[in-house]
């Protein structure tokens, strides 16, 4: 009755089956072959990902750290390229205009507290609470800490110490000491707890007292803003912990720890049996169905009597005798071993690894050296088939992450010290500042700015390199002398300061200048203003 009436609304079978097989424009659309049918993940907040596989990612990255050599070099390649050497220098530039200082007062106290800065940071009775390392140690220590574990973790503390004259110290804290306790009740988040706007207000620890682990809740500031706890990870606005960037590749590490054992096993075992017989004659349970019982020989009862004459225990027994005697004996350098009849001795070779091994090997080594953001010829050192290009788009491609993990990671550390220090020293009359610690602590931000310098690019060719800042600086006049020389991990500032001490002192000396221009180009100097200006000492520039 109403077959009209559907076929209008809904339309024929015929019709439906048309439209169902119309090609669509979407995400997911159905997979015949169920590739994606068992890969269903959960969609949650990084905090929750992380909570989960944290203790599990950094035990196995612990562990790949230490039995692998790749992951090894690959952490400390890491730490060289992010601090460099000499760790991370200090460049003290307060903002004198946010200040109201005028521009020679910031640079005279901003030289005077880089110099005093410095000189704490490079004592271990000073700047450390266990009176072991310089602050550069220990920034190697938080990125050393931040590829296995995805965090570093520091305390600084206020400790009276015989021969120091600063009470600030810096406390290294494993991140396994952070606790992974969790408490919505609290704003509790595996160890930090949060106020409303997702910010740090505090850290329970796993303290050891007594022989015995027990809960540590200490503040992330005081009251006066000054930080108690550094806590440096990269993560996700949402996230509370950092996780370790081998976290992608801890599968892909151990494939390669298998694949070479199970390479080296079976080269071994091939190593082992290098030797074989090759026999024409035909085993003994062939020949057992072949001979009948007159040519073994028949015991009692129709059995068969192996030691009979003739049989086939006779056969054996002659080919062991003639062994015996003649000797087959690898080991005798140059010792002509004359065979059975019928026998032959062969030596196989080792056949592994096969022609896939590599190949596959250096797969595996490139996907765990993309994880780290680093290249594969960096990782490995294998520069075999590289050349002068590829070599600089890699480091071109790679040198951000350097720069961005150095941004995240050792920076923040290092300036939550640098303002912790500078605080105790203008509360305690130590440094003059104008209107004293009070106003210190409303200027704060513009007081303390600072950057942190650390190694040059690298360069496969320093000329080509320096080729191509002198045309940027002197013959187009695109860039500065000060970004040139941050270009190659150098302070202008501070350069020219040392080329000017360097010519007075060879001027003191009656010795030729150093950096004396070519005859015609400049006016030769003044001998007396170089003497002045070099007993004024090095200044830093705001």
């Amino acid at each position: 009755m109403f077959g009209g009436l559907q076929r209008v609304l809904f339309g024929s079978k015929e019709t439906q089956s048309r439209q169902d097989s119309r090609p669509t424009a979407r995400y997911m659309r159905p997979d015949s072959s169920n590739l994606l049918g068992g890969w269903r993940p959960a969609l949650r907040s990084q905090r929750q990902d992380v909570k989960e596989a944290w203790t599990g990612v950094a035990a196995r990255a612990i562990d790949a750290a230490h039995n692998s050599g790749w992951i090894t070099g690959a952490i400390e390649q890491m730490v060289a390229d992010i601090n460099g050497p000499e760790g991370l220098t200090i460049n003290v530039a307060p903002d004198h205009q946010a200040l109201r200082w005028s521009y020679d007062f910031a640079y005279a106290w901003a030289s005077d507290v880089e110099r005093e800065f410095v000189a704490y940071a490079n004592s271990p009775l000073e700047c450390d609470a266990r009176g072991k390392a310089t602050l550069a140690t220990m920034a190697d220590a938080i990125v050393r800490w931040y590829m296995p574990f995805g965090e570093g973790l520091g305390r600084i503390l206020l400790r009276e110490r015989a021969g120091a004259t600063m009470l600030t110290k810096v406390q290294l804290v494993s991140p396994i000491r952070l606790s992974q306790q969790s408490s919505e009740l609290e704003d509790l988040h595996q160890g930090v707890f949060l106020d409303g706007d997702g910010q740090p207000i505090g850290y329970r620890f796993r303290a050891r007292a007594n022989g015995y682990d027990q809960d540590l809740d200490v503040a992330a500031r005081d009251p006066d803003g000054r930080p108690l706890v550094v806590h440096v990870f990269d993560g996700d606005p949402d996230a509370t912990r950092g996780i370790s960037p081998f976290a992608p590749a801890l599968k892909v590490t151990r494939q390669y720890d298998q694949l070479a054992d199970a390479t080296l096993t079976t080269a071994l075992l091939q190593t082992i049996f290098a030797a074989t017989f090759e026999s024409a004659q035909l085993p003994a349970e062939a020949l057992e169905g072949l001979l009948t019982e007159n040519d073994f020989g028949a015991g009692s009862g129709g059995q068969v009597d192996p030691t009979a004459p003739g049989g086939m225990a006779a056969l054996m027994g002659a080919r062991a005798e003639w062994y015996g005697a003649s000797g087959i004996d690898l080991g005798t350098h140059g010792r002509i071993a004359t065979m059975f009849p019928g026998d032959q001795l062969k030596f196989t070779t080792a056949e592994t690894p096969g022609s896939n091994y590599l190949p596959f090997s250096q797969n595996l080594n490139r996907e765990i050296a993309r994880c780290i953001g680093t290249s594969y010829e960096k990782y490995t050192g294998d520069y075999q088939g590289a050349t002068f290009s590829s070599i600089k788009m890699s480091i071109a491609s790679d040198w951000p992450v350097v720069v961005r993990r150095r941004r995240v990671i050792p920076r923040p550390f290092l300036q939550a010290v640098f303002e912790a220090w500078l605080e105790e020293r203008i509360a305690r009359g130590l440094t003059p500042y104008p209107g004293g610690y009070s106003r210190f602590l409303k200027q704060r931000a513009a007081a303390t700015r600072a950057t942190w310098r650390g190694p040059a690019k690298p360069s496969p060719d320093e000329l080509k390199t320096a080729m191509a800042l002198k045309v940027l600086v002197k013959d187009l006049g695109v860039m500065s002398v000060s970004t040139a020389a941050g270009e190659i991990g150098l302070d202008a500032d501070a350069e020219q300061q040392q080329r000017a001490q360097d010519r007075a002192t060879a001027i003191r000396l009656n010795l030729p200048d150093p950096y004396a221009p070519p005859p015609g180009s400049l006016p030769s100097p003044d001998p007396a203003k170089l003497l002045e200006d070099a007993e004024d000492g090095p200044a830093r520039r705001p």
